[in-house]
């Protein structure tokens, strides 16, 4: 499943950069400035419950009802769900406070952050379940000059570890274990110089979860032989959540980034 780009706003603190983590285009990534760290945020918990009444309630529905997502006081984006990821921005190196709110005023938060390194880029994802939810902090991987990659974030409470790989998109066959990755950590795996009829997956050896698997041109439908490098971007990110009951979306999301 590919990502919905959560609509994003600059506001205060935050600047708000031309592209990046959506499922179209690649990840843009300037020069970090002194002081500050450049992050995207992505909601990966299933249900944002709150207490309305006396009774925990689902907010953040979908894109028909949404939450706004403020960081440290500043809306950085309008249409907050599972499954939506925001474009990366600037923010001030430090603890993030997060608090996901709807258009009636009820919220999940404030959920705090790690400290975020200057200079540093990270994919901040919110997961969890009521009472508790926390912020997942991924730095985000290091470019290999000359070398498509493949990454896994693996942001799925219920799924302690996970295998990731490949498989030729256009048969949907030949599944290959590249690596894995354990709850709280990307792990990403070296290409080669390009490759084409591309797919990846995250699942159990190689065998994909449900819903796992996605092809370059299922993120990217302007990708259409499924080839790394696409323009400017040279690796495929999965993102692996716990899975919303009676969605279609998810578990496994994807992006293209530099």
């Amino acid at each position: 499943m590919r990502f919905r780009l959560a609509g994003a706003v600059v506001s205060g603190l935050l600047a708000m950069t031309a592209c990046g983590g959506s499922s179209s285009s690649s990840s843009s990534m300037p020069p970090v400035s002194s002081g500050t760290a450049r992050v995207r945020f992505i909601d990966g918990a299933p249900d944002l419950e709150t207490l309305i009444g006396s009774t925990p309630q689902t907010i953040c529905l979908g894109a028909n009802a949404p939450c706004y997502l403020q960081v440290n006081g500043d809306t950085v984006s309008q249409l907050f769900y599972y499954g939506t990821m925001t474009s990366f921005v600037s923010v001030t190196a430090g603890t993030l406070s997060l608090v996901a709110r709807d258009g009636a005023g009820y919220e999940v938060g404030p959920v705090k952050t790690t400290a975020l390194a200057a200079g540093k880029q990270y994919t901040l994802i919110l997961i969890g379940t009521y009472p508790k939810y926390i912020v997942l902090a991924f730095e985000e991987p290091a470019s290999t000059k000359g070398n498509a990659q493949l990454s896994l974030y693996e942001a799925s409470p219920s799924v302690p570890s996970a295998d990731f790989g490949s498989f030729r998109a256009s048969s949907h066959s030949g599944f290959k274990a590249l690596g894995n990755a354990k709850l709280g950590n990307v792990v990403t795996v070296l290409l080669g110089a390009s490759v084409s009829n591309f797919g990846g997956y995250a699942g159990r050896g190689a065998k994909p979860f449900t819903r796992g698997d996605l092809t370059l041109a299922s993120v990217n439908t302007f990708d259409k032989h499924n080839e790394l490098p696409f323009h400017a971007a040279a690796r495929f990110s999965l993102f692996l959540f716990d899975a919303k009951s009676g969605s279609a979306s998810g578990p496994v999301f994807g992006s293209l980034d530099r």
